[in-house]
Parts: structure tokens; C-alpha cells; sequence
């Protein structure tokens, strides 16, 4: 018989790492005597649109003018659907262009839409839950017809909310990237009683035990997903640890699916 125990939450920034170009890319290179470009050169994207940066192609034929085909070699960041971009060579200092604009099509995310987010030392962790709840709902369509002598019904949205208990502390801090994120609780304050729009968080509520995959800890048994905190509320007592009583809205479906090793899913 297996015992399930209730376990530390996590709460996370909903952030972007990064989102890179991926794939092959196809764009018009440009006419003139230094426009050529040769095949398996590496060149650079450079950006006209947008806060990309960072990306190399590799071109994948000789080409002098006309539709040329690259495949991405580094993916860089911060890049977004719609960009505005071109393709580009350094030489003696001076960036010489290669083809002519073109739009981004395609990225790869490393963020909020997987759980890739929490993987990797856990760099956004801002906070442990010591309880929680969590509520599901669907809603379902009446689907009866004219004559029909029994209802009938089709499933619709499903939706989800709860509560959460946080412990206040500093000690998941974490430098990320090559921006020092100081050991303060201000970014926590700002999710928590945002001055502005309310910003995305990982929920991570456990159920049992966690997994260790590598140097990273990926509670696989617990529920993980996407939430707006809805509420907070602070508690303080003189020589206790500071907690916060939250609510919060579920944002779209879970990341994944809680499973438990060496049984089967039905």
C-alpha cells in the first residue's frame, strides 16, 4: 500500500529565460559585388526590429543573389515572432549585410510554456508553500435537441483556483544570467501586491516526494502550472516566521501530468 504525504511547495517567477531562433531559415541575399555568401560560412543575425541578439546562421548553399537557405547554428535571445531582421558578416570591423530584411517566423522558448522553467539549479525560486488547496471545475454545454427526452451534454472549459500558504524568506535568491538579483524580498512584495498588471507565476504544489534528475530537483508527483496570485495576505508575529496567506487563478492547463515511479499511467 502506498501512503501519499503532503510535502513542501515551491513558488516560481514566471519569466522568460530566453527565446531563440531555431530551425532553417530561408532569405533573399542581397545583389552586389560583397553580398555573396558561401556555403558553410557562419554569419550573424542582426537585428533591425526587436531585442534579439546573439544568433548565427550557417548558410547551406554558394549563393550570389536570390533565395538562400541557412540553418540556425546559435539560437541567442530575446527574440520575438515578427522581428525584423537581416543576415550579416564582420569583416575588418564593419558589419556588411548579406541578404535583405526579413520577418521572424519561428523561436524556441526556454520559460513560462514548459517546465524546463524550474529545471537547472532551480534560478527562479522565490518562495516555499507550507499548505495548499487546489480546485478544479469544467464547465459543460447543454447539447439537447428538439425531441430529445433526456438532456445531454458536451464538456467544455475546465478552470482551476486555490489557496496557498508561503513562508517570507530570502534565501532562493539567485543570480540569473548575468544580472545580480540581490537577496532581498522586493520582487516578491511586487508579485505579491503588484503596483502594476499582476505577473504570471509557477505554482509547484507537492504531493509525496520529489525526484532528483541530475543537479536539478523536479518534483514530478506534484501539481505544476501557470497562476495569477489573486490575494495575499501577510501574518507577523514577534520571533515567528513571517508567512503569507494567498489565493490565486489557474492560467491555462498544467505543465504536467503528477505520476509516481514504476506506475504505469492508465
Amino acid at each position: 500500500m502506498t501512503v501519499y504525504t503532503g510535502n513542501n511547495g515551491r513558488l516560481y517567477i514566471a519569466r522568460r529565460e530566453s527565446s531563440g531562433l531555431t530551425g532553417n531559415i530561408t532569405a533573399n541575399v542581397a545583389t552586389g559585388g560583397t553580398k555573396r555568401v558561401t556555403n558553410n560560412e557562419i554569419y550573424s543575425i542582426r537585428t533591425r526590429t526587436g531585442e534579439g541578439r546573439g544568433a548565427a546562421v550557417k548558410a547551406l548553399q554558394t549563393q550570389s543573389a536570390g533565395p538562400c537557405n541557412f540553418t540556425v547554428v546559435r539560437s541567442g535571445q530575446f527574440y520575438e515572432v515578427g522581428d525584423r531582421v537581416y543576415i550579416a558578416q564582420r569583416v575588418k570591423n564593419t558589419w556588411v549585410r548579406k541578404t535583405d530584411d526579413f520577418s521572424i517566423s519561428s523561436i524556441t522558448t526556454r520559460g513560462i510554456d514548459s517546465e524546463l522553467e524550474i529545471v537547472g539549479q532551480n534560478k527562479y525560486l522565490y518562495g516555499k508553500i507550507r499548505n495548499w488547496s487546489l480546485n478544479s471545475s469544467s464547465e459543460v454545454v447543454d447539447t439537447t435537441a428538439l425531441g430529445d427526452t433526456t438532456r445531454t451534454y458536451a464538456p467544455s472549459i475546465t478552470s482551476g483556483e486555490g489557496s496557498a500558504t508561503l513562508l517570507f524568506y530570502e534565501d532562493n535568491f539567485n543570480e540569473q544570467g548575468s544580472i545580480n538579483r540581490e537577496k532581498d524580498v522586493y520582487e516578491l512584495v511586487d508579485i505579491l501586491f503588484p503596483r502594476d498588471v499582476a505577473p504570471l507565476v509557477i505554482m509547484n504544489l507537492a504531493v509525496d516526494a520529489s525526484i532528483i534528475e541530475g543537479d536539478a530537483e523536479l518534483m514530478k508527483s506534484n501539481f505544476l502550472f501557470n497562476a495569477y496570485v489573486t490575494g495575499a495576505s501577510v501574518s507577523v508575529a514577534y520571533g515567528e516566521v513571517v508567512t503569507i496567506d494567498t489565493t490565486f487563478t489557474v492560467d491555462g492547463a498544467l505543465l504536467d501530468v503528477p505520476w509516481k515511479p514504476g506506475v504505469d499511467r492508465l
